[in-house]
């Protein structure tokens, strides 16, 4: 190697070992800024945490603690209405009676039997004459249409051949019309048909019918409509809904159908029992022919017509007999007055006379709107408390005795309907106003704590069992199980035991909870966050931003300070 060389390899190991230096220099330069920017920003997230925890320990209210305890819980519908009677009863005077006084008004108690309305002896006399005629004129309508009952056979109106019969001995008329429309059918025109599609046939032709039992019979294409021919048959043997193939003339087959009646004509009757089947299918008959003989026979539609208006005069009749008895009209039952409803200058010669409405005072109703996210969790006989505000805080008991499961729609929110029955007490009167609390679901026995307690997310329930009064911290976070909740109590059926203490603040309005104060209803739990920040509930479900104290809840723009990463998890609040 000469000295050029030497020279050469010489100055190329000294640049080798300065870029060497220089690297070293960048590493270790790049190593010190990430050691420092780490350490920022665990002081800026250390120093975040203790800012956000004095503002919310500031805000955030009493800090409650309980401890977990056995009892019953349970979920609940609640409404309000109106108390209305039950059972009220309407009483009013036949037409042509005079009214000459009124002797109770409304809210009175009477007894069964007490004169209530006074009538006029005179116009019940002259209503019972009129009434007594009247009688006497539908008396002989009666006697004509007497012998005018419904006859005993049943015949052929028309010739033609019975191709089927429904009613069999000692079948009842009507329910044989009811589930078959027909007693028999008539076939009238003597022919069968079938339709089969196809291109090849034309009217007039004649082909051969292959039947179940495989014998040929001959038929003829009636007509071709649309690509589909209309094949006739005797209909003298073949049976109604019988399969059969239509064959061409080298014996292939150009489609197949079933047979159904060309031409039918339906039997029927009214009323009574088949005695005796004449009758028989295929046979032919003439017009006149008797199909059915009948027993039981009813008496027409007019006949018992005229006996059902007898009967409604007949009451009417016992009723103004009553009227002239007893001066008036009496009370039917024990109770108390719900309304007077007579009106003198409404009454009428010929229409009732509407008089006064009557209540047992046996039960009283509220109908109260039920959500539709609640209504099908109702059913009847359903244990209900009933608090009437103006009798005072004492509830009572009631059922529920009807679901209305008609929607009704106001300003977009869908409502349904159910109706409690309760026993009235002497307070109650119609129209009061009554609040009702429907038990659904409950459960004896079950660990509870109060609802405020319970912090829930989409994927877990969770509570503190510890407090830091010092630093205003909550901790010792416990995962349970929640089973039933209402307004007050959540059921825990894992995760703590009675006895347990948790800690919770009151629920409050508060710009950094989801429900009112810290925690709020948040989504996140411990952990490691990749940003800091404030976080919110905008519009729900977890902070708006990752890091920080994780918040939640259920209304646009709340849930406190949120996030879904690292830090405190938030709560209901």
């Amino acid at each position: 190697m000469d000295q050029t060389e030497k020279q050469d390899d010489a100055l190329f190991d000294a640049l080798n070992r300065k870029k060497k230096k220089q690297r070293r220099r960048i590493i270790r330069t790049a190593v010190i800024v990430i050691l420092i920017l780490a350490l920022a920003l665990a002081g800026g997230v250390w120093y975040l945490r203790r800012r956000v925890a004095q503002r919310v320990s500031s805000r955030a209210g009493e800090v409650l603690s309980a401890e977990a305890s056995v009892g019953s819980i349970s979920t609940q519908v609640s409404g309000s209405g109106t108390l209305m009677n039950v059972d009220e009863e309407s009483l009013s005077i036949p037409a042509g009676v005079t009214v000459e006084e009124v002797l109770v008004s409304a809210h009175d108690s009477v007894s069964e039997g007490q004169l209530l309305v006074k009538t006029e002896p005179a116009s019940v006399l002259t209503a019972m004459s009129s009434l007594q005629s009247s009688l006497s004129s539908l008396d002989s309508e009666i006697t004509a249409a007497g012998s005018d009952s419904v006859s005993s056979t049943i015949t052929a109106g028309v010739a033609g051949r019975i191709k089927q019969i429904y009613a069999r001995q000692g079948d009842d008329i009507a329910s044989c019309m009811y589930e078959h429309g027909a007693l028999a059918v008539l076939s009238l025109d003597g022919y069968m048909a079938t339709e089969i599609k196809t291109s090849v046939l034309n009217a007039g032709d004649a082909v051969t019918l292959l039947r179940a039992d495989d014998k040929e019979i001959k038929g003829t294409v009636d007509s071709v409509q649309n690509g589909t021919a209309t094949i006739l048959v005797s209909d003298n043997g073949p049976a109604v809904d019988e399969k059969v193939r239509v064959l061409d003339g080298e014996g292939g087959v150009l489609g197949s159908g079933r047979l159904a009646i060309h031409s039918p004509m339906r039997i029927s009757g009214i009323t009574g029992t088949v005695a005796y089947v004449y009758a028989a299918e295929n046979q032919n008959v003439y017009a006149g022919s008797t199909l059915f003989t009948l027993t039981s026979t009813a008496y027409t539609a007019r006949y018992q017509t005229l006996l059902k208006q007898r009967e409604e005069l007949e009451d009417t009749l016992i009723e103004l007999m009553g009227l002239y008895q007893y001066g008036g009209v009496t009370a039917p039952f024990a109770g108390s007055v719900s309304s007077v409803d007579y009106d003198e200058t409404a009454v009428s010669e010929e229409l009732e006379t509407a008089l006064v409405t009557l209540s047992p005072d046996q039960s009283m109703q509220v109908t109260i709107n039920v959500d539709e996210s609640n209504i099908l969790s109702l059913e009847l006989g359903q244990s209900a408390s009933v608090t009437v505000s103006s009798i005072g805080e004492d509830a009572f008991s009631g059922a529920v005795t009807e679901i209305n499961k008609t929607a009704s729609s106001t300003s977009g929110v869908t409502r349904y309907s159910a109706v409690v029955t309760l026993d009235k007490s002497p307070e109650m009167l119609q129209g009061m106003s009554a609040s009702v609390v429907i038990r659904i679901q409950g459960v004896e026995d079950a660990v509870i704590i109060p609802i405020e307690a319970l912090h829930q997310t989409s994927a877990s329930s969770y509570v503190y069992t510890r407090y830091d009064e010092e630093t205003q911290e909550f901790g010792g976070l416990v995962e349970v199980t929640a089973g039933i909740t209402n307004s007050s109590y959540a059921e825990i059926t894992s995760g703590l035991k009675a006895g347990d203490t948790v800690y919770y603040t009151r629920a409050q309005t508060n710009p950094f909870s989801g429900r009112g104060g810290y925690p709020g209803a948040g989504a996140g739990v411990f952990g490691s966050g990749n940003n800091s920040g404030y976080g919110g509930n905008t519009p729900s479900g977890s902070g708006s931003f990752n890091g920080g104290y994780p918040g939640g809840g259920t209304r646009p723009n709340s849930g406190g300070f949120g996030g879904n990463r690292a830090g405190f998890p938030g709560g209901r609040g």
